[in-house]
This record gives structure tokens, sequence and C-alpha cells, in this order.
């Protein structure tokens, strides 16, 4: 169904876009009170004076959950643009290493994102800290491999097997 495979392959490249531009930005949490703040996952801004975010333990968890999600995402946008050429290595199609490496990548990203919510909560809920577009915009991102993970699963689906039995 090459529907799904265009819908999954769109999906993957806009949840890249939002998950690096989430990533790298530095708009995850914000405090508008006095001293205007915003930090990311690499660094802190305060007064547009910015340094390198000191090491902690959930943001490198958070770092490396990013990173390992963004990596198998550019794999499954690999095997996603196979689909368009009928790849297949024995019943290995294209379509279904494009799912599972999209729903990987969906998982370390929720993983991720649910480690830095847990540990940025009570800063958020008790003070004047928000979470803002960067952080929004990662969370869209699993939106989006999750529905690119399930159309390329449903083309998958739909696609016959190769040998003799599809004959």
């Amino acid at each position: 169904m090459p529907v799904m495979n265009i819908v999954g392959l769109a999906c993957s490249v806009l949840s890249f876009v939002l998950l690096l531009t989430g990533a790298l930005t530095d708009f995850w949490v914000v405090n508008f009170g006095s001293d205007l703040f915003h930090m990311g996952l690499w660094q802190n801004c305060t007064k547009n004076i910015c340094f390198k975010v000191t090491t902690s333990g959930y943001l490198n968890a958070t770092r490396g959950l990013v990173i390992l999600s963004a990596s198998l995402l550019v794999f499954g946008m690999i095997f996603s643009c196979l689909t368009f050429v009928k790849f297949h290595i024995g019943r290995l199609s294209a379509c279904l290493a494009s799912a599972v490496l999209e729903s990987l990548s969906a998982v370390f990203l929720l993983i991720g994102m649910s480690i830095y919510t847990s540990k940025t909560a009570s800063k958020v809920l008790n003070s004047s800290y928000n979470y803002q577009w960067s952080f929004y915009l990662c969370w869209g991102a699993e939106v989006l491999l999750i529905l690119s993970g399930i159309c390329h699963f449903l083309a998958h689906q739909s696609t016959p097997l190769p040998g003799y039995e599809s004959v």
C-alpha cells in the first residue's frame, strides 16, 4: 500500500525534524519570574548569557536516549525509503524493518522524555518555571513516531510476501 508508505515516510521525516529541533534548542524549561531563565538539555541561559549544563544523571539519561532515538529513526527512514523499491531480505520487508526501528525509536524517546518530565515536574509545579516549545516539539515527535510505525506496519500487512507463495 503505497499511501501508507508515503504517510509513514512523511511522519518519520517530520518527526526527525521535530526531534532534532527540540533536542538541540534550549527552551525546554523557562522561568518568567524576576530573572528570565531558560534551559535545555545542553545549556542554560540567563539574561542572554549561556553556560553549559552541569552534568546530572537524569540529563545524561535523557540526552543518551534522545540520541539513540534519533539514530534509530535515521535507520528507520532509510528503510522507509527502501519500501518504494520493494526491498526484501528473505521474509523481512523494508516496511517491517522501518516499523520496528521507528517503534523502538518511539520507545526510547518515550523513556527519555518520561525521565526528564519526572525529574523536572516538581520545579514546574512549585515555582514560576514552565515547559516550553522545545519540550513540546519532542513530545510531538513521539506522537509522529508512533504514527509512522503504525503506517509502516499496516503497509507491511498489505504487501504480499516474496517467494513462490505469491505467484
